[in-house]
């Protein structure tokens, strides 16, 4: 589908979404479009880039895809690619599927839109949409982490599984790959001249923001794996020490019951009538002495 959204005589928008091979080409002889645009346009796993060709400028970008799966592992599958063509006169989007986040871009630009836009003005609408689209996800992510911490301390809490959690490490590895990526370029999109403009200002505020915030919870998800096998080890641990405990306790009483429950013919302490009484008072006396004993060592 097409969508010529801004048509001045200063300025020309056109969105195409979900475009056919044969619709690419058409556009490709329309607009004077270079082979190798045609062919990133095409390729559907293609990452953030930035290409100056004859004059203008080709730029990908991956908007965060909200209805991604959650075992999500590739940038096709977590991510959707919006090709940007900008020269003279001229910005053309293309994209597959149509995007909440450009289609608020197309809404502002629109007939009702005031004043006279600007390639520029449309192109940081854009890029601020496209890293905007991570900004659910990330909150998300954040919630997931909060819980998985307070389930790590409190059994009585659900927490996520470890499953969940290694989903989420993946997409969280993949969405900081991606914005690293498009982070470098759009340092690279902006003339050194012109960096001190507030719009693309705004663009490199935006895209260190999203950086820092994915590359602060990919921490947090690093920290907290780390603090939930340690915390499993040490469970563990716990356990081993009842277990090591209760056998210290009945080892030697199992020793002694193990004697005495021979069939000799000649045991003389089966003939005692203090015989009985004599080795529970040693059971007695043995338990007690490593009772105390693991309390001196604080073991118990």
């Amino acid at each position: 589908m097409r969508h010529d959204v801004v048509s001045t005589d200063a300025c020309r928008w056109v969105d195409v979404v979900g475009p056919t091979r044969e619709e690419l080409h058409d556009l490709a002889r329309e607009f004077h479009l270079p082979p190798t645009v045609v062919e990133d346009c095409l390729d559907p796993e293609h990452l953030p880039k930035l290409e100056r060709i004859a004059g203008a400028t080709f730029l990908i970008l991956r908007a965060r895809d909200l209805a991604a799966p959650d075992d999500a592992g590739t940038p096709q599958e977590l991510t959707r690619k919006v090709a940007i063509f900008l020269r003279e006169g001229l910005l053309l989007t293309v994209h597959r599927a149509d995007l909440s986040e450009i289609t608020r871009v197309r809404e502002r630009f629109g007939p009702e839109h005031e004043g006279d836009p600007t390639h520029v003005g449309i192109l940081v609408a854009l890029i601020l949409a496209v890293l905007d689209s991570y900004d659910k996800p990330l909150e998300r992510s954040e919630r997931l982490l909060d819980a998985f911490e307070e389930g790590v301390f409190d059994d009585d809490v659900p927490a996520p599984t470890l499953r969940e959690m290694h989903h989420l490490k993946r997409r969280i590895a993949l969405s900081r790959r991606i914005l690293w990526q498009m982070s470098t370029i759009l340092n690279k999109l902006v003339p050194p001249a012109e960096r001190a403009e507030p719009l693309y200002q705004d663009v490199r505020e935006a895209a260190e923001a999203y950086l820092f915030w994915v590359e602060q919870i990919h921490d947090e998800v690093n920290q907290l794996l780390q603090l939930h096998l340690a915390m499993s080890s040490h469970k563990t641990n716990e356990v081993m020490k009842v277990l090591t405990v209760f056998s210290a306790f009945f080892l030697p009483l199992t020793f002694i019951v193990g004697v005495y429950g021979m069939n000799f013919a000649h045991m003389p302490e089966l003939r005692s009538p203090w015989g009985y009484p004599a080795v529970l008072l040693l059971m007695i006396v043995m338990s007690v002495g490593i009772f105390a004993w693991f309390r001196r060592r604080g073991w118990l």
